[in-house]
């Protein structure tokens, strides 16, 4: 009898009730549910330090870059490969790419530079000229000024540091550079060129160096050498409908010596002055947003060798480069979604695959290198703000609005 009464007393005193187990599981669903988002905050945190890191060993090389090539801004082309020369003689075998390196000259700094772009990833990579096609009318400016910069931050291809660390998309087909569609993952198969160019993508740059950097700074009108007639240099700006780039009608972009040949000596305002940007704020909010929205808000790299966390409302609305002398007038376009791109937020008119851009920002301020993007303290506005953007979209391409370009350029640019 005693022995069944202490068989009852143990069976009693054994493991948890349901009631006792219910509990330890809701207080570790609560304290999970605490520590998640500090854990997501961390994450991301973690993530835009990295990003900051890579745009700081940017900014670095910039000036590094400079210091070695004579006050040169790195740009692809540089001095051995411009319009009217020929392929370097140091280049093994008798042609390169197909050209006879005694008599086929480049027809445009332009052609050059996509040539010493290509020739530079083959060398780095191991890739073959199959493999490696220079894409037909490239611009190689936008996504690949940063090659020339390779050995002053890391020298491998592809370069971790030119992937932003939110990019999943671009970390995704540098791991799989060989063969970037066996990532799985949306990618260009057309780009506008032909299709065998669309190998360059794993080596391009998340972020894009503005058009200041490597072209035209100012306007005026340039005489060429070859016809004898003044012409206008030429600005690389988006489409109205979103959907590719181009030059600006009334440039050349065969005229030598205005891509590539710009110095650091050029910045009049290098704590002020941009180098490169992402096109997408990924850092801060739910989703990224798309660099013109005034509430976007991401990490700069400035030519002073500084980066900083910039709100794209606070800083000098752009102008329509393909207007020319109307220094009022604001960029406007519609930013087309590309499948490889993230979801943007906000959207236009409801469209998850389209943005209304009516300002070009820091990306295109006029006055180029000689101007500024980021003001000084204080504001320039009337209400103590740099923009004063607002109003219908209609109104918002040509309004002019309060801001200080004096030190930058005049009305007779």
């Amino acid at each position: 009898m005693l022995k069944n009464a202490f068989a009852r007393e143990k069976r009693g005193t054994a493991g948890f009730t349901l009631i006792e187990l219910l509990i330890v599981i809701a207080i570790i669903a609560l304290l999970i549910g605490i520590l998640l988002p500090a854990l997501g905050e961390a994450r991301r945190y973690a993530k835009l330090v990295v990003c900051q890191s890579n745009e700081r060993s940017y900014a670095t090389a910039v000036n590094s870059f400079a210091s070695e090539q004579k006050e040169r801004l790195p740009a692809p082309g540089g001095p051995r490969w411009r319009k009217g020369m020929l392929p370097p003689g140091d280049l093994p075998g008798q042609q390169f790419e197909g050209r006879s390196k005694t008599t086929n000259y480049f027809a445009s700094d332009q052609e050059a530079a996509s040539y010493q772009v290509v020739y530079t990833i083959r060398k780095k990579t191991g890739m073959t000229e199959a493999q490696a096609k220079v894409p037909d009318n490239w611009i190689p400016y936008i996504l690949y000024t940063h090659i020339p910069l390779n050995d002053f931050i890391g020298g491998n291809l592809p370069s971790p540091v030119a992937a932003c660390s939110e990019d999943s998309w671009r970390i995704a087909i540098q791991r799989a550079w060989a063969d970037p569609q066996a990532s799985g993952l949306p990618y260009p198969t057309g780009s506008g060129d032909n299709s065998e160019g669309t190998w360059r993508w794993p080596f391009s740059t998340s972020y894009q160096i503005h058009q200041a950097h490597w072209g035209p700074s100012k306007g005026g009108r340039v005489m060429s050498p070859e016809t004898g007639t003044m012409l206008q240099p030429a600005f690389w700006y988006p489409t109205a409908d979103g959907g590719g780039n181009f030059y600006t009608n009334s440039g050349d972009n065969s005229l030598p010596n205005q891509f590539g040949v710009n110095k650091i000596t050029d910045v009049k305002f290098p704590s002020q002055k941009v180098v490169a940007s992402d096109e997408f704020a990924r850092h801060f909010g739910r989703r990224p947003t798309y660099f013109s929205a005034m509430e976007a808000k991401q990490p700069l790299m400035f030519y002073d060798g500084s980066v900083r966390i910039v709100k794209t409302g606070d800083t000098l609305p752009g102008w329509n480069m393909a207007s020319r002398r109307q220094m009022t007038q604001r960029q406007t376009w519609i930013k087309d979604r590309q499948t490889y791109d993230p979801v943007l937020y906000p959207t236009y008119s409801n469209n998850p695959d389209k943005y209304k851009v009516v300002a070009g920002w820091y990306k295109y301020t006029r006055g180029g290198l000689f101007g500024w993007d980021i003001p000084r303290a204080g504001g320039t506005g009337s209400n103590g703000q740099l923009s004063t953007l607002q109003g219908s979209d209609a109104s918002l391409s040509l309004k002019a609005i309060t801001e200080n370009e004096l030190d930058t350029t005049d009305s007779s640019w």
